[in-house]
């Protein structure tokens, strides 16, 4: 079979305002020819592996409602999702969110001669988790994690599942060689609303 890129959306909000995540990720080598099935692996690892990992560095305002996955290639598939309870899942890092609209940001750096690099914006940061501006060394150990556990992947519908970077623009994927969390939290602007829009 060939190897599947699939599109992974992470619904939830923070005090009540929606976030959402995507990412994307590779399936090399999966041995089953049924997207569903295929969708449905990933979005089960997700929940049991990476779900406790994504809480763990969102503040305790942040909820998580779904996780959505999609095939987006070779061919488009079906979508597999999974639901949780209203306010069923929070995140884990106590203390209240810095700002709603103040997040940290992940950069994904590809392999050498690669020239699309990768972002994922997290859609929180607990107030106790920042000094001055800058992370303390417990909310870098979680992220760490998470993106270590993410890069390294499992094996999934016969396959191997990762975290990979896609670019729509040059139309390629390529693998995440390194990660580096961004030195300070930021604000938005590219992503927030003009009033009356």
């Amino acid at each position: 079979m060939p190897d599947e890129l699939h599109l992974i959306t992470i619904g939830g909000n923070v005090a009540g305002q929606f976030r959402e995540n995507v990412q994307h990720w590779h399936i090399l080598g999966a041995t089953n020819d049924t997207p569903y099935l295929n969708a449905n692996s990933l979005a089960q690892y997700w929940d049991t592996t990476i779900r406790p990992l994504w809480l763990a560095v969102n503040a305790d305002m942040y909820t998580l409602d779904y996780v959505n996955v999609r095939r987006l290639g070779p061919t488009p598939g079906q979508y597999a999702q999974v639901d949780y309870a209203p306010g069923d899942q929070t995140g884990g890092r106590t203390g209240g969110t810095v700002g709603e609209q103040l997040c940290p940001c992940v950069t994904l750096i590809p392999p050498m001669g690669v020239k699309s690099a990768g972002r994922v914006f997290l859609p929180s940061v607990a107030k106790g988790d920042v000094n001055l501006n800058v992370y303390l060394a417990g909310y870098v150990t979680v992220v760490n994690t998470l993106f270590n556990t993410m890069i390294t992947g499992s094996a999934v519908a016969g396959g191997l599942a990762s975290l990979v970077i896609y670019s729509r623009k040059l139309n390629i994927t390529s693998a995440v060689a390194a990660f580096h969390l961004s030195t300070v939290i930021g604000y938005q602007r590219k992503r927030s609303r003009p009033v009356g829009a």
